[in-house]
This record gives C-alpha cells, sequence and structure tokens, in this order.
C-alpha cells in the first residue's frame, strides 16, 4: 500500500483505510473550493484501489466494508452539495440499478452521484431490480439513458433479459444502455446487447452528456 500510482492524497488515505484523513481532507478540499464532483472522482479512485487489493487478497471482506463506510460517510458531506449544484438539471434524465440477482450498490450510488452533480436527473431504481422495472422507470421518466450495475457475473443473464425487456416494448431504438461494475467490460457489453460500457464513474458521466446531448 501507500505506493499506487496516480492515487492523490484523498485517494489514498480512503485506500489506506484512514478514516480520519479522508474526513480531513475532504473538507480541507470543499474549503478550497473543489467541486464535490471532483472530490468524489478522488475518493472512487480510492475505492477501485480498495477493489484491487481486495481481489489480490491484500484485504478481506472486512477491509472492503470498512472501506465502504468511510465513502458513505464522505458521501454525506458531499452529496448535499452535489444536490444544489443539480437543482439547475437541465442535463437529462437518466434511469439506473443494479439488475436482478445482484444486491450490490456502491458503485451504482457513485455514479448516481456524480450525475447528479454532473446536472442530470437520476431515477435510482434500486438493486435487485427485474427488466420490466427498469423498462417502467423509463417510460414514466422519458429517460433517453439506462445505467444496468452489476458485480457478479451470474448478473448478466439479468442484463441480457434487460436489454431484450426494452426491445420488447418498442424502445429499444429510443433509449440507449451503459453497463457497468468491476465484471463487466466491452466484450460483455456486446454479449449483453448494450450500447455503451462505463469502466468507471467518470466514464458513465461522459457516456451521459454525449446521450443527452
Amino acid at each position: 500500500m501507500g505506493e499506487h500510482d496516480g492515487l492523490t492524497e484523498l485517494g489514498q488515505a480512503l485506500a489506506d483505510l484512514d478514516e480520519g484523513g479522508v474526513e480531513h481532507l475532504v473538507r480541507q478540499h470543499l474549503d478550497q473550493g473543489l467541486s464535490p464532483e471532483s472530490i468524489i472522482i478522488e475518493l472512487s479512485a480510492g475505492m477501485a484501489e480498495v477493489g484491487e487489493l481486495f481481489r489480490r487478497e491484500e484485504y478481506f471482506l472486512t477491509e472492503l466494508i470498512y472501506s465502504g463506510d468511510i465513502f458513505k460517510n464522505a458521501m454525506t458531506v458531499l452529496q448535499p452539495l452535489c444536490k444544489t449544484a443539480a437543482d439547475r438539471k437541465d442535463g437529462g434524465v437518466v434511469v439506473i440499478g443494479t439488475v436482478q440477482g445482484d444486491i450490490h450498490d456502491l458503485g451504482k450510488n457513485i455514479v448516481v452521484t456524480l450525475l447528479e452533480c454532473a446536472g442530470f436527473t437520476v431515477v435510482d431504481i434500486g438493486v435487485d431490480a427485474p427488466a420490466q422495472r427498469f423498462v417502467e422507470a423509463a417510460i414514466e421518466s422519458q429517460a433517453v439513458l439506462v445505467g444496468l450495475s452489476m458485480l457478479l457475473t451470474t448478473a448478466f443473464d439479468a442484463a441480457r433479459e434487460t436489454v431484450a425487456a426494452f426491445t420488447q416494448a418498442n424502445l429499444r431504438d429510443k433509449v440507449k444502455i451503459m453497463i457497468g461494475g468491476s465484471v463487466t467490460n466491452d466484450s460483455v457489453r456486446q454479449d449483453i446487447g448494450a450500447d455503451f460500457w462505463g469502466k468507471d464513474a467518470t466514464a458513465a458521466v461522459e457516456i451521459a452528456r454525449e446521450v443527452c446531448q
């Protein structure tokens, strides 16, 4: 630890599970006038590093849960500021949820907050969301972009079914679908039949800007 290239001091503090350090640096960044969006991006990079350490078995479930708690505490400070920034909401509507059979929400919540910070209206349908729920939410909100989040390879079938549900509802040409999560990549996107793959939360915001313009 401590030697990961490209992590800011804040990202590194989160990767090192330094709760006090994260709290201090978040407040310091805000005092210095940094945007909530840029602070969340730094924290997201720290979370990605925690995920990497977990995959390498240098961290275990306890560390993973603790890092999530530190992140969520930071978000309680940043999210209200994002909401203020997003009051001008002119970026378009995005529906986002974790697909059926998967109950992971940390990555999804990062994307939701960043999208709100960027001025998008986000309809968050939560975790373990059935295909029809995505379709209903897109119809109700007139969203042009739908995000499917997944952290389990076993959720790929549910993601495929969700894309198929949009086709069956005659919405596939009206709605763009992006996928994301640590188990996804561009070949998974092709296999599932989605339009975009967001490798991280920042990429998801870029995709939203591209689609909603």
